[in-house]
Parts: C-alpha cells; sequence; structure tokens
C-alpha cells in the first residue's frame, strides 16, 4: 500500500472501531439503566451487543494490523486467539439473531423458560463449534500448517468444509430469520386487525340495541327521544375507566411489538447485506477455479464487521424509547432514567 492508502485505511479502521465500539456500548448502558428496556427480548440484545463489542474492540483493530502490515507481526498464539474470538463472536451473534426472532415468534405460546440459559447456550454453542476445529486444524503432525507470517484459518481451505461452515453459520439462518420475520409479521396484523375490529364491534351493537333505537320523531329542541320507559344505560365509573384502562394497554402491547417487529427487520436485512458478500466468495473461491482478489475478500471481511456498528444504529432508529436513553446518556444525565 502507499502512504496515502494506509493513511485512508488506518483512518477508516480506527473510525470503525471507535463507532462500533461506543454504539455498543451506549446499548449494554441503556438496558440496565432504563427500566421499561430491561424486557426478556432486549437482554438478547444486551448480550449481542457485548459480542458486537468486542468485534469492534479486537477484531477490527487486529484485522487492520494484519492487512496494513502485510504479514501476521505477532506471536503465532495469539493469532489462533483472535481466530478462535473472532469465529466464536461471529457464531454467537448469529445464534443471538436466531434467538431474537424465535422469542418474539414463540412468545405468545411457548415462551423461553430462562433467557440467560439461551444466552449462556448460544456463547457455549459458539465456542464449541469454532475453538475445537480452529486450534486443531493450525497443526499437522505436530507441526504447525499455517506460516508463521500469516494468520488464517486452515479447515476453511477445503471445500467441504466451506460448505459445512456457511451453511449452518448463514445461508440457513439467514433463510430462518426471513421466515420467521414473514411469520412475525403476519401474526401482528392479525392482532392489530382483531383490535380494530374489537373496538368497532361495540360502537355497531349499541347503535342496535333495543333500549336505545331512535323514535321517528324529535322534541322540540331537536334531541332524539327514546321510547317511553327506555333510559339509556349507566355506565358507572369505575367500569369506564377499567375500560379504557384496559384498551390503553392493548394500544400499548401492540405498539411496543410493532417496534419490535421493526427492530428485528432492521437488524435482519442489516445481518443479510452485510454477511453476503463474503460467504458468497467463501463458496465460490471453494467450488470453482476462479481465484479472487485480494481487494474482494478484504470487502468482504470489512463488511461482516460494519455489521457490528450498524446494530445498534437499528435499536436507535427503530425504537423511541432507546434514541432518547442513547441521547440522555450522551448528555450524561443517565441518573434520570432510572
Amino acid at each position: 500500500y502507499s502512504a496515502a492508502q494506509v493513511a485512508l485505511i488506518a483512518t477508516a479502521t480506527t473510525c470503525l472501531s471507535v463507532f462500533t465500539v461506543a454504539g455498543n456500548l451506549l446499548v449494554l448502558l441503556s438496558i440496565p439503566l432504563n427500566r421499561h428496556l430491561r424486557t426478556v427480548n432486549n437482554y438478547f440484545l444486551l448480550s449481542l451487543a457485548a459480542a458486537d463489542l468486542l468485534v469492534g474492540l479486537v477484531s477490527v483493530n487486529l484485522y487492520a494490523l494484519y492487512l496494513l502490515w502485510g504479514s501476521w507481526p505477532l506471536p503465532a498464539a495469539l493469532c489462533d486467539t483472535w481466530l478462535v474470538l473472532d469465529h466464536t463472536v461471529s457464531g454467537a451473534s448469529v445464534i443471538h439473531l436466531l434467538l431474537i426472532g424465535l422469542d418474539r415468534y414463540l412468545c405468545m405460546t411457548r415462551p423461553f423458560s430462562s433467557a440467560l440459559l439461551m444466552i449462556g447456550a448460544a456463547w457455549l454453542l459458539a465456542f464449541v463449534c469454532w475453538a475445537p476445529a480452529i486450534l486443531c486444524w493450525q497443526t499437522d503432525g505436530g507441526r504447525r500448517a499455517v506460516p508463521q507470517d500469516r494468520c488464517y484459518t486452515q479447515l476453511l481451505a477445503s471445500p467441504a468444509v466451506i460448505l459445512a461452515t456457511t451453511l449452518p453459520t448463514f445461508y440457513l439462518p439467514a433463510v430462518v430469520m426471513v421466515t420467521l420475520y414473514c411469520r412475525l409479521s403476519a401474526a401482528s396484523r392479525t392482532r392489530l386487525n382483531a383490535y380494530l375490529l374489537e373496538r368497532a364491534g361495540p360502537r355497531r351493537s349499541s347503535s342496535s340495541e333495543p333500549g336505545s333505537e331512535l323514535c321517528p320523531g324529535r322534541s322540540d329542541g331537536g334531541v332524539p327521544r327514546t321510547r317511553r320507559g327506555h333510559r339509556p344505560p349507566a355506565h358507572s365509573a369505575s367500569a369506564r375507566s377499567s375500560f379504557q384502562s384496559q384498551e390503553r394497554r392493548q394500544r400499548r402491547a401492540i405498539a411496543r411489538e410493532r417496534r419490535v417487529a421493526r427492530t428485528i427487520l432492521a437488524i435482519v436485512l442489516a445481518f443479510i447485506v452485510t454477511w453476503t458478500p463474503y460467504n458468497v466468495l467463501a463458496v465460490v473461491a471453494a467450488f470453482s477455479h476462479v481465484v479472487i482478489p485480494n481487494v474482494l475478500w478484504a470487502t468482504g471481511c470489512w463488511l461482516r464487521y460494519v455489521n457490528s456498528a450498524i446494530n445498534p444504529c437499528c435499536y436507535a432508529l427503530c425504537n423511541a424509547t432507546f434514541r432518547r436513553t442513547f441521547g440522555s446518556l450522551l448528555r450524561c444525565r443517565g441518573r434520570k432514567l432510572r
């Protein structure tokens, strides 16, 4: 790279790292501070933010160093540690995205018994899937198969392994996420329509009740007269208050559901857009004789890291409570959120 290119890459990666760390740190602070954000679904977002924070803090900076240096300047053990961490947090992020969609889809019938248990299982599964494979495949007969000045995952050199890793880590999760969102969106629309019909129902029925049927004539003041002997039903103040309270709860529940659906849609779209290039390149490189230029590989890797910076923006854009909490934290008014 020329001096200008090095300066440009260093500036861009530094900005990406700072933006990723700052955005996910806001998420990690917002959910514990604001009681309105302490929901089961947001605990998955909290754990996802922790994974994205590690990406911005470690993965982005080490990959930038490797890219700018042209070789791996650090010990081989640190290379393996970085690879394990990078693939573990990436795998955990994908599993968290699945859990977020499943939590919303199953919340009405079979809610998760313990969000913390599911979060712990997501991290453990990601670590068990990647760590042993990476560490064992880096050596061959007791000798390191990867050159000392290089840092890459040896197991991904096999087409069969490429297919076995990209299917469960991207293609299948992407299909499941899109399917879940479509089902979730359809269920949300159904509940909204049922709520609107329920609101309109009493109004229609009240106008056709025998006790409120209007006489053909009117009084001198022009006010409709009811039939003699029939009085309009008198609703007590407590019953009216109870109905209004229930209606407010229903409106809040529907509004909250729509906010969550928008957030999930934004996260899923960001995941698909940023992860597709790298996974397509990996499959093409494994099953064809096409040589992928290094610049395309680097672009695919950087887009995966960009996803960790985009997620906090999705929360803020789609959820006004997150947006207000972020603003309060940036103005150092976090105590007022409790």
